[in-house]
């Protein structure tokens, strides 16, 4: 398990968010996001359709798979896609570790791939029913901070992204903050949550929106392949 911040772990982390993260029911670069916020757009026609994989390493082999912190998909993921308004989606989830011992950075995605015709609507369905789940468990521990910022990371090609912070308390009684990105094509679907404990500790922000944009923008160009 990679440590997160004093004496907590990833998964403590992702539980006490209240399974932000789908697929994490049990449990949540090149160069920074251009202006970091700008007017709402949705994502043109794409030119041929994609579907969303786990690779083995992304971000040229800085990160590899970590299949102690990666759980199933299951059936409630599916009907949770389906709501954002993918249809016939097909769940992804992974997580990854840094592929350097000398670093306990992580990086979890989970998302889907199918049919989405309306990109950007997808996306803020998902930040609206994180913010739901989040209300609905006040002692959780969990809650997004302020609202969804439109990030336009170099790379994302024709998808809608936008990135939030997320507080998490910990048992310990320590609060971090870690951003969480949402990006959406018309057929793929993907939320990245990027982890550096370095920055994490003493209460610390973590990485900033537009560092995690970027990362999801480089994760994304990673996990999509030609249908």
């Amino acid at each position: 398990m990679v440590l997160l911040a004093v004496g907590v772990t990833c998964a403590v982390v992702a539980a006490a968010a209240g399974g932000y993260l789908y697929g994490h029911r049990t449990s949540a670069t090149a160069t920074h996001a251009a202006g970091a916020t700008g007017a709402a757009r949705s994502a043109p026609a794409a030119a041929r359709p994609y579907q969303l994989t786990a690779p083995k390493s992304v971000l040229s082999g800085a990160y590899v798979v970590d299949p102690e912190m990666t759980p199933p998909a299951s059936e409630t993921d599916v009907r949770d896609y389906a709501a954002l308004g993918i249809a016939n989606p097909v769940p992804v989830s992974v997580a990854y570790k840094s592929a350097s011992t000398a670093s306990k950075q992580t990086a979890q995605l989970t998302g889907a791939w199918g049919t989405i015709s309306d990109p950007e609507k997808a996306v803020d369905r998902h930040f609206a029913k994180s913010a739901r789940d989040n209300a609905a468990t006040p002692n959780g521990g969990a809650a997004l901070v302020g609202s969804p910022q439109t990030m336009h990371p170099s790379g994302l090609g024709d998808a809608v992204m936008k990135c939030q912070n997320l507080r998490v308390k910990l048992g310990s009684g320590h609060t971090v903050t870690s951003p969480v990105c949402a990006w959406a094509d018309h057929s793929t679907f993907g939320v990245v949550m990027v982890f550096d404990p370095a920055s994490l500790r003493n209460g610390g922000t973590g990485v900033s929106l537009g560092e995690n944009a970027d990362t999801a923008a480089r994760i994304r160009n990673d996990a999509r392949v030609p249908r």
